[in-house]
C-alpha cells in the first residue's frame, strides 16, 4: 500500500530540518566536510529525501542565506521608495548594502561572498531583469539617465560597474586578510562618493 502524500506542513518541516542540519554541519566543519550524505545522516532522513526537497547541494547551501537576502531587498526597496532623487536613491541603496555587511557579517560572507567549490555544480543563472536586488540599482541608474544627466550607457552595465566597485571594497579586506588594508566599510563609503561623481560627470 503506497504511503500517503505528505502535507505542505510536513514538507515544510522536513525542509526546515534539512536546512538546520546543513547549517549546523557548515558551522562545525566548514564547506570542506559538508556533503549530502552527512546532511541526510544529521537530519535523520535519506539522501533521496534531501534531493527531493533540494535539487542539489549547492541549492541547499544557498537556501540557508536566501531569506536574509530577501529581507535586505525588501528593506532596500522601502528605503528607495522614500527618495525621489535618483542619485540620492542610488546612494541609499549602496549604503544599505554596506550596513548589511556590517550588521550581518556571516550572512554577507555566505550569501554575497560565496565561492563555489569545484565539487559543487554551478547554480542555474537568473536573468538580470528577474533579480530584484540587481534591478533596484539598474532602475536607479536608468532614472538618473533620464532625469539627472547620468552618463549614457547600458544601465545593466553601469549598475554592475558601480555595484562591483562597492562590493569589491567590502570584499577585499576579507579575501586578502593578510594585508593591512583599510576597513572595507570606510573604503566602500568613499567608493560610493566617487561612483556617484563619475556617473554625474559628463562624458
Amino acid at each position: 500500500m503506497p504511503r500517503p502524500a505528505l502535507t505542505d506542513k510536513q514538507r515544510s518541516a522536513i525542509r526546515r530540518n534539512i536546512r538546520e542540519a546543513a547549517a549546523n554541519l557548515y558551522a562545525q566543519n566548514g564547506m570542506a566536510n559538508v556533503s549530502v550524505r552527512a546532511i541526510a545522516e544529521h537530519a535523520d532522513v535519506s539522501v533521496g529525501t534531501v534531493y527531493s526537497h533540494f535539487g542539489s547541494l549547492s541549492e541547499l547551501l544557498q537556501s540557508l542565506w536566501r531569506q536574509p537576502a530577501r529581507n535586505l531587498v525588501e528593506q532596500m526597496t522601502q528605503l528607495a521608495e522614500d527618495v525621489s532623487n535618483p542619485a540620492e536613491q542610488l546612494g541609499v541603496l549602496l549604503n544599505t548594502y554596506i550596513q548589511f555587511a556590517v550588521e550581518e557579517p556571516e550572512v554577507f560572507r555566505n550569501a554575497f561572498l560565496f565561492v563555489r567549490p569545484k565539487t559543487l555544480e554551478p547554480p542555474e543563472q537568473v536573468a538580470l531583469a528577474d533579480d530584484k536586488f540587481f534591478t533596484l540599482f539598474r532602475q536607479a541608474i536608468s532614472r538618473g539617465q533620464q532625469e539627472c544627466g547620468f552618463r549614457p550607457g547600458d544601465p545593466n552595465t553601469l549598475a554592475q560597474m558601480v555595484l562591483s566597485s562597492v562590493h569589491g571594497a567590502l570584499a577585499l579586506p576579507i579575501n586578502m586578510h593578510r594585508l593591512a588594508l583599510l576597513p572595507g566599510t570606510s573604503v566602500a563609503e568613499q567608493t560610493i562618493a566617487a561612483q556617484l561623481e563619475w556617473l554625474q560627470t559628463p562624458m
